[in-house]
């Protein structure tokens, strides 16, 4: 079944599987919400495409939101201490200031 790695991301040191919604990230599973895989997801799958936080909220809840965006940010946080060797210096989801969030596009593997 060819069709099967259709459904991998695969970049340097983490492997994300959208089908059984597994994270490995050097060898290791990684344990995330709902939310926290949705958002990577939506990241990884359009590396160096910079989202805003009301565009990652309206697509990962699926609603407009007209309130605080901190939600996200705290998910980005989340999954950057759970992915991330250091999460204050993230290398795989990065932060375009005053835009918002893109995953790393030099990490293709």
């Amino acid at each position: 079944m060819s069709g099967l790695n259709n459904h991998l991301l695969n970049f340097k040191g983490l492997m994300i599987d959208e089908v059984q919604r597994v994270i490995i990230r050097e060898s290791q599973e990684i344990e995330l919400t709902y939310t926290e895989f949705e958002i990577l997801k939506l990241l990884a799958k359009h590396p160096g495409i910079v989202f805003s936080k009301e565009q990652i909220y309206d697509i990962v809840w699926k609603e407009s939101y007209s309130g605080d965006y901190n939600i996200v940010m705290s998910h980005i946080r989340n999954i950057r201490e759970k992915i991330e060797d250091n999460p204050s210096k993230p290398i795989y989801i990065q932060t375009v200031w005053g835009v918002g969030y893109r995953f790393n596009k030099n990490l293709i593997a």
